[in-house]
């Protein structure tokens, strides 16, 4: 693509066929409703063996406060993160405010005729990531993001949890950071996820990191409990 690439050229581009896949995909995904207001509760942290207490409180694509009393700022903001980033992908958000808004194409240097185990692979064209998908069965398979100047990640999800209404979340995934240039891997972390149903809503109740530190394998894990849902 060039600078000289006009916007009707770009709408040129867009694949229904990959459309409709990620629109399918999007569908089955688990998503709080539209109105949640968002949720309380309880936190044990569980820091390769040491237990710090606290409570959460996530308003989704507002605020995530933690209250970790005692514990390292550090730890603290790390737990924040990762409900926060939990929360955000939980949230209503209809296809086309997100992936709607780009255009949805096949890979060209794929060749359709070889299965990848883990199908297709769609770009997204005109965000502000450069953004990809793999699908496979009306499923994510694995998701890449490149934030410029920052990092280079991709997301592969290895299962899927049903929620009661029949739609789905990611209860294990994993994600691989790499250099700026893609060329090397930096970093993995393991995800293992579980929910619970309180008043209709399905919300986290366990997360599990397994990454890489100082020549081992660290495991922290964020258990929620007392669930209150807001208004």
């Amino acid at each position: 693509m060039t600078d000289a690439t006009t916007a009707n050229d770009l709408k040129l581009t867009d694949d229904p066929e990959a459309r409709r896949l990620i629109r399918e995909a999007h569908a089955r995904m688990y998503k709080w409703p539209k109105e949640f207001g968002g949720y309380r509760a309880d936190v044990t942290l569980n820091d390769n063996g040491t237990i710090v207490l606290g409570t959460v409180q996530l308003v989704p694509r507002q605020e995530t406060t933690v209250d970790l009393p005692g514990a390292d700022p550090a730890l603290q903001e790390w737990v924040r993160e990762r409900l926060w980033t939990q929360g955000m992908h939980l949230a209503y958000s209809p296809f086309e405010d997100g992936d709607g808004r780009y255009i949805l194409s096949f890979d060209s240097e794929e060749d359709a005729g070889c299965a990848h185990p883990r199908g297709r692979r769609v770009l997204l064209t005109g965000g502000r990531l450069e953004s990809w998908y793999r699908l496979k069965n009306r499923q994510y398979t694995q998701i890449g993001r490149i934030t410029p100047m920052t990092e280079h990640r991709v997301n592969t999800i290895e299962r899927y949890d049903t929620a009661p209404d029949g739609r789905q979340a990611s209860s294990h995934y994993v994600m691989t950071y790499f250099s700026l240039d893609g060329q090397t891997v930096i970093g993995m972390e393991s995800y293992v996820n579980e929910f619970v149903e309180v008043a209709g809503i399905w919300l986290p109740a366990v997360r599990r990191v397994s990454f890489g530190e100082n020549g081992g394998v660290s495991t922290r894990m964020i258990i929620l409990s007392n669930h209150e849902v807001m208004e």
